[in-house]
This record gives structure tokens, C-alpha cells and sequence, in this order.
């Protein structure tokens, strides 16, 4: 029944109605989405099980009635009823699968809507992590544990690195018995120094011959120092040549006459090939550059190491002492260094 208390005022029986109206249908569209999402869910369910049919039309049902109760709100708003301020809404879930419905009590009055649940959906992709949460209290301290036994450090290896490398510790033992091994790079070469004074000569090396050993055919020549650097005494090792091969042995022969002597057969020979100066300090050295039956030996002598700096010497006579500005030097007869200051030259002042 439409009742009209006419227009304006807060009791404006068109007004409550709308707004009323207005709000059970803001309900049934909840109502109408939430069916749509169930029908939706159902058939999605339909397409991966045959045992999810049920549900589906069960949705439908759902979505129907939904908008039902929808059209039934609409005319509900359209309408010209006074509620005044004392209408209420009320919303209700039923079980997924059941129909939605609608019930309206004049006396109270109230709307009340039924929304079954719709069916389950399948699982959503995973959502994005959430904030972290704030810290928790502080758990309480644990007991005291036994005490472990002092751990143990101890040298290892010690290895000089390249120039320019980086130095390095690793452990080769354990966290509780350390065993440390070092590599500590070499440091840069240092900046050239300034050239010193030349020293006095040295003494000359001298060079003697030791022995001379005569080795196993096939061995190589050998030449060893055993005096030092700078008094060189060689010891020479020659192998005797190599025996020749068996020939074949012939048929007998009458005897013959006997023949003359042969000659002597060549002595293996030494000569002396190149002698250089090697660095100060350096080891003597000689090197065969010929064959173990003509030996050609290669000197490399080092020089003498540089001798300490001589004392210096007294001062030269040079110029002569004395003199003031604006005089000249005058030589006084053809012996070296006989000068004198003046200021007159062949009777001349200046």
C-alpha cells in the first residue's frame, strides 16, 4: 500500500523510500556479484570435473534468484512507500548450492537478504609477499653451555711472493686448531742508486790447468773448476775413443807374411776457442763448443769485483791565492802553475 505524507522535511516518505530502496538494492547487486562469481567458479569447476555440475547449477540457481531479489528491490525503489527512518537491512549467508532469498517484515520493519555461499574456486595465483612483520618478543636465555676447549693458532709454511702481489694467510687446519700458512710478496726493486767512484783495478784472475782424466769411451768431455772465481784451476775428463765393431770372420787363409806397422792412430786434440769477461761476482765457467775428440773449450772469466775507493788526493798547486777585483793573472816564467795578481802590465795600470 503507498502512503504520501507530501513532499519536503526529513519525513519525506518519497525520500526515506528511495534512500531505503537505494540500499537494499546496493544489497541485491552484492547479492547479484557475489552469484556471478559463484556461477562463474562453478563452471570453471564444470570444465575440469564432471562431479562439479551439481554445484554449477546450483550457482545458477543462485544468480537467478539473486536477480530476482534485484528486480524486486528496483520495484521496491521505484515505489512510493514510507518507511520513515525506522527501516533495516539485514544480510544472512546461507549454504553454498541453496537459492538466494528475500523476506521483508512491516512491523519492524526489516529486509532481510539470504546470499548462499558460492562454490569453491580454484586456487588463485600466489599473492605477493607481505610486509614483514614487527620483531617478536625476546625468547628467554638459554642455559649456559660447557665450556670448549681454547682453540689452538700455529705457523705454517712461509713463501715469498712475486714482486707486486698480493700477500695471503690461509688456514690449513682447522676452525679450533688454526694452522696459518704466509705469502708475503717480494718488495719492488728499488731505485737505481747513484753511480759510485770508480774504484781501484782489480787483480786479474788467473787460470791454471788441474788435471787431466781420461773417461769411458762414449761419455761426453768434461771441464770442472776446483780452485775459485777469480784463481781458476780446471780439471779436464777426455773419453778414449769408442771400439770399433766385430767384423766378420773370414776363411782361413794360408799364412801369410808378416806386414809392416802401422801408424799411430790421431790423439784426441784440446784447443783454447773464445775467452769473455763475465760479470763480477759471476762463477768461471768453460764450455766444449767442439767434439769429445777435438775439443774446443770456451772461457768465460769473470772480472774482479770493484775495489774499495782510493784515499784522496793532496790538493794541486793551481791558481795562486789572493788577488782583488779588476787584477789580472800574470804569468811570471815557463814553469807550471808560477802566476801572480797584478794590476800593471808592461808599465802599463789598469
Amino acid at each position: 500500500m503507498s502512503i504520501y505524507r507530501g513532499p519536503g522535511g526529513s519525513g519525506d516518505a518519497t525520500n526515506d523510500a528511495s534512500s531505503q530502496a537505494a540500499l537494499a538494492t546496493q544489497k541485491a547487486g552484492e547479492a547479484s556479484t557475489s552469484a556471478t562469481a559463484s556461477a562463474a567458479s562453478a563452471s570453471a569447476a564444470a570444465s575440469s570435473a564432471s562431479a562439479a555440475s551439481t554445484s554449477a547449477t546450483n550457482a545458477s540457481n543462485s544468480a537467478t534468484s539473486a536477480a530476482t531479489a534485484k528486480t524486486a528491490a528496483e520495484t521496491a525503489r521505484d515505489a512510493t512507500l514510507n518507511f520513515g527512518t525506522a527501516l533495516q537491512v539485514a544480510v544472512s549467508t546461507l549454504s553454498a548450492g541453496s537459492s538466494a532469498t528475500v523476506a521483508y517484515n512491516s512491523a519492524t520493519p526489516l529486509i532481510t537478504f539470504g546470499i548462499p555461499t558460492g562454490a569453491t574456486g580454484s586456487t588463485g595465483a600466489t599473492g605477493a609477499t607481505g610486509a614483514t612483520g614487527s620483531a617478536g618478543s625476546n625468547g628467554t636465555n638459554g642455559t649456559n653451555g660447557t665450556d670448549g676447549a681454547a682453540a689452538t693458532i700455529a705457523v705454517g709454511t712461509v713463501t715469498t711472493g712475486a714482486a707486486g702481489s698480493s700477500a695471503a694467510i690461509t688456514n690449513v687446519g682447522t676452525s679450533a686448531a688454526a694452522t696459518f700458512n704466509f705469502t708475503i710478496p717480494r718488495g719492488d726493486v728499488g731505485a737505481t742508486g747513484a753511480t759510485g767512484s770508480t774504484g781501484a783495478t782489480g787483480s786479474a784472475a788467473t787460470i791454471a790447468v788441474g788435471t787431466t782424466t781420461t773417461g769411458a769411451a762414449g761419455t761426453s768431455a768434461s771441464v770442472t773448476n776446483s780452485g775459485t772465481s777469480s784463481a781458476a784451476t780446471f780439471n779436464f775428463t777426455i773419453p778414449q775413443g769408442a771400439t770399433g765393431a766385430t767384423g766378420a770372420t773370414g776363411s782361413a787363409g794360408t799364412n801369410g807374411t808378416n806386414g809392416t806397422n802401422g801408424t799411430n792412430g790421431s790423439a784426441a786434440t784440446i784447443a783454447v776457442g773464445t775467452t769473455t769477461t763475465g760479470a763480477a761476482g759471476t762463477s768461471a765457467s768453460v764450455t766444449n763448443s767442439g767434439t769429445s775428440s777435438a775439443a774446443v773449450f770456451d772461457f768465460t772469466v769473470p772480472q774482479g769485483a770493484t775495489g774499495a775507493t782510493g784515499a784522496t788526493g793532496a790538493t794541486g798547486a793551481g791558481v795562486a791565492a789572493g788577488g782583488t777585483a779588476g787584477q789580472f793573472l800574470l804569468k811570471n816564467s815557463s814553469t807550471n802553475y808560477d802566476t801572480s795578481w797584478t794590476s800593471t802590465i808592461n808599465g802599463g795600470t789598469f
